[in-house]
């Protein structure tokens, strides 16, 4: 390998983690533990002439010679600071070294070391070698690599000795203290710099696509914010203009008004759509809110407002039904008949008022009066027939049948709904089963009412109360 070695002398010796000291680099080095510290301060007060090794594991605390690597560098302290009981030093690398042995001695270490004297043939392949890493040096400056301005300049400057070059960069690279070690422990010049070469070729590919990121993000903000403010200049031109629509596309504008018209909504449901759209109109896309507001227009609209079911009511019908479906229950059966025998009787008495009256301003009242059925309450032990008769009601009827099971339920937000904006909300599990049932007059079943629970989130029972009588 071209190399000889020559014994110096016996010097204080330091050990640092997580760096390595090159040949031909300053650097700045602290100091903790008191050994180094002594061994720094001894060293500053002789000849500065210093001894520095990496350590192999840095959780190492007291290490000793087979904790250090064998080749370290032999430096000159060129400026020192100590405060709070650390040093703070500047250290100049000048040679290669190998640590022989660690001598006894009771303040610090020192090491018998001897210099590697390295190979300086400069060959045209080595020129070659030097001027690429020269080339590829500024690429990585220019693509954000972080070094000094005194040693950028100075690197790319094509000035300095190809093994100066070499240590000078490989000390700025951005590799693990493991692998500058291996660089370190390179002693052929052509070898150290072709790997220098590879490692810096790796370090360029990494900046490169980091800068590819970091354009696209870039432009991609821009590109938002230029959205965001010609959205705000429409915005303000349409307030202007006195237009409706906003940030909502005008497709989507319509598609709500019309679902809205052809919900066929009671007029307070209306009024309460029309000012939610347009609300919605005026939102920025990127507003959560708009996220509520969709939601609860797609309910609205998708109520059954207008679809119901015919009051197909005969006594014999449902009579020749129940008696299909169940047997015995004739108490049960009776109440159930006369119930409907009732609604048929009550039906057929506002029909004949609506023909004999002809007055359409009181319809309202009368369909109101009609709106406000008696509720059933079947009570019995499981598994008498409960829920099966009210489906038997309901073929009698030929309604849809909905049934809720309300067992076990504590929050109180299954019966009102949960407040929009939660994520996820839904409406109380009554309207969901209307919904679902797709007509706005099915026979509706609340099951296992006796099993409504009450904790802190609220009282059910009081919500179900509430909404079988608003009044």
């Amino acid at each position: 390998m071209g190399k000889s070695t020559k014994i110096i002398r016996k010097v204080p010796v330091v050990a640092i983690r997580g760096s390595v000291v090159f040949p031909y680099t300053d650097t700045i080095l602290s100091f903790g533990r008191q050994k180094s510290v002594k061994a720094v301060n001894a060293a500053f007060q002789e000849d500065k002439v210093i001894a520095v090794f990496t350590q192999k594991d840095a959780k190492t605390s007291h290490p000793s010679q087979r904790d250090l690597y064998e080749i370290g560098t032999i430096a000159t302290i060129t400026q020192m600071m100590q405060s709070d009981g650390e040093i703070h030093a500047i250290v100049k690398g000048h040679n290669r070294i190998r640590l022989n042995k660690i001598v006894p001695h009771e303040a610090y270490l020192i090491g018998e070391v001897e210099e590697i004297k390295e190979d300086r043939v400069i060959s045209p392949e080595v020129e070659v070698l030097a001027k690429k890493l020269t080339e590829l040096f500024k690429k990585a400056v220019n693509l954000g690599k972080q070094a000094e301005i005194v040693t950028v300049m100075k690197l790319v400057s094509g000035q300095v000795e190809p093994v100066e070059l070499v240590d000078q960069a490989a000390s700025l690279l951005d590799i693990k203290t493991n692998e500058k070690q291996k660089l370190l422990e390179t002693l052929t010049l052509k070898s150290r710099m072709k790997k220098v070469l590879e490692a810096l070729a790796r370090e360029i590919n990494i900046l490169d696509l980091e800068k590819t990121i970091s354009q696209k993000t870039q432009k991609r903000f821009e590109d938002q914010m230029r959205k965001a403010m010609l959205r705000e200049k429409k915005k303000t031109i349409e307030e202007e203009l006195g237009q409706e629509g906003g940030e909502l596309g005008l497709e989507e504008v319509s598609e709500y008004k019309k679902k809205i018209l052809e919900a066929k909504m009671p007029k307070e449901v209306r009024k309460r759509a029309k000012k939610e759209l347009k609300r919605l109109s005026q939102l920025s896309p990127h507003n959560p809110e708009g996220g509520y507001i969709r939601n609860y227009l797609d309910w609205l609209t998708d109520m059954p407002w207008s679809i119901s079911t015919a009051n197909n009511v005969s006594i014999k019908a449902a009579a020749k039904v129940l008696e299909d479906d169940h047997y015995g229950l004739r108490k049960a059966k009776e109440r159930i008949l006369e119930y409907l025998a009732v609604m048929r009787v009550k039906k057929d008495a506002l029909e004949k008022i609506k023909t004999k009256l002809k007055i359409k301003g009181k319809d309202k009242t009368i369909k109101n009066e009609e709106s406000q059925p008696t509720i059933l309450c079947f009570i019995g032990p499981p598994g008498v027939g409960k829920t099966s008769i009210g489906k038997s009601i309901a073929r009698a009827l030929d309604r849809k049948f909905v049934r809720v099971s309300l067992g076990g339920i504590r929050d109180e937000a299954e019966i009102r709904g949960h407040r929009r904006t939660y994520v996820g909300a839904l409406p109380g599990r009554i309207i969901q089963g209307i919904k679902n049932a797709g007509t706005k007059n099915p026979v509706f079943m609340l099951d296992e009412i006796d099993k409504i629970g009450i904790d802190f989130r609220g009282d059910p029972s009081s919500a179900l109360l509430e909404a079988l009588d608003p009044e």
